[in-house]
């Protein structure tokens, strides 16, 4: 399913909660449809799943773009999805890893982040996480020898626009004004997931792996032709692991699951808002204050609307 797709099924599920009809059996109706992969409870119980370490350790890999020694082989889950508990909403990240590379060599501590909505304060909250990580790595009265820390962020906006750049993946360390690194063992890792869909026809000659991957979770979500992949032992797995079948009415129906496709319809409303202040020649500066949707979301408006 869409993320439209599954909000729309998430609220027939709440309006047959409320007529008292069986749930479970309407899952069954749709068992062998996917659920939205990334929506934030959908994507831990796939990703954060003790038997799926290996799907997870591909997706890492393919989004660090780690290959040959530093390529992650055996992760641990530090915050694992618990069959039978619902999900719940806190500052913790969505999923996180920990690697012991062995000899001296530093641990890797590797979160992942979805993010779906522009917020002023999303870059904050990255700068925030990467401090918490770091602090968390040293214990009191000992030195401060850190390991290596990996924030992947999974954003459906522009953290650099594409006039600015036509890249889709992006990482950030801590540089001079030479732009020479000063610190290596901080790396955030931005994935520009809506990015890349939207120039498709760009990077239809992208063939490494995170490309792979977001054709493949693109193809689920729109319930489309997977024959492309099938053969992928990895991509068969996540195929399985999507089905609807897979996530009980309890899981679906907690407050978390419902509070973030909640908060898409309040967005789309918003959007609609903006096109009609746009219509009415409203500047886009007033439309982007007086609306909450982002200024350069209000000028993309403004441009196709042209």
């Amino acid at each position: 399913m869409t993320r439209n797709e599954y909000s729309v099924f998430l609220d027939m599920l709440k309006e047959a909660e409320k007529q008292g009809k069986d749930l479970d059996a309407i899952i069954k109706e749709h068992e062998n449809e996917n659920v939205y992969i990334y929506n934030d409870a959908c994507f831990k119980k796939i990703f954060a799943s003790e038997k799926n370490i290996a799907l997870t350790t591909d997706l890492v890999n393919a989004a660090l773009n780690l290959e040959g020694a530093n390529r992650i082989e055996n992760p641990k889950l530090v915050n694992p999805f618990i069959p039978g508990e619902v999900g719940y909403r806190n500052s913790e990240p969505d999923l996180l890893l920990i690697h012991d590379r062995g000899d001296d060599r530093p641990r890797d501590r590797i979160s992942i982040e979805i993010q779906h909505k522009d917020r002023t304060l999303f870059k904050n909250r990255v700068i925030l996480y990467v401090a918490r990580h770091t602090s968390n790595m040293v214990k009191k009265n000992e030195p401060p020898i850190l390991e290596n820390l990996n924030l992947l962020a999974f954003q459906f906006f522009n953290a650099f626009p594409w006039k600015v750049s036509h890249q889709y993946r992006h990482t950030v360390q801590l540089r001079n004004q030479d732009m020479q690194l000063y610190f290596d063992k901080q790396v955030i890792t931005v994935v520009e997931v809506q990015k890349f869909h939207d120039h498709s026809d760009v990077f239809v000659d992208d063939h490494s792996r995170l490309a792979q991957w977001l054709r493949a979770i693109d193809a689920l979500n729109h319930e489309a032709d997977f024959s492309e992949f099938a053969e992928d032992p990895v991509f068969r797995v996540l195929q399985n692991e999507a089905k609807l079948c897979n996530f009980s009415s309890r899981y679906l129906m907690t407050e978390e699951m419902k509070m973030i496709d909640t908060a898409l319809e309040v967005f789309n409303k918003q959007e609609e808002i903006a096109r009609n202040f746009l219509k009415d020649g409203v500047s886009e500066e007033k439309v982007a204050r007086n609306t909450g949707v982002p200024l350069y979301m209000v000028r993309e408006m403004k441009e196709k609307m042209k």
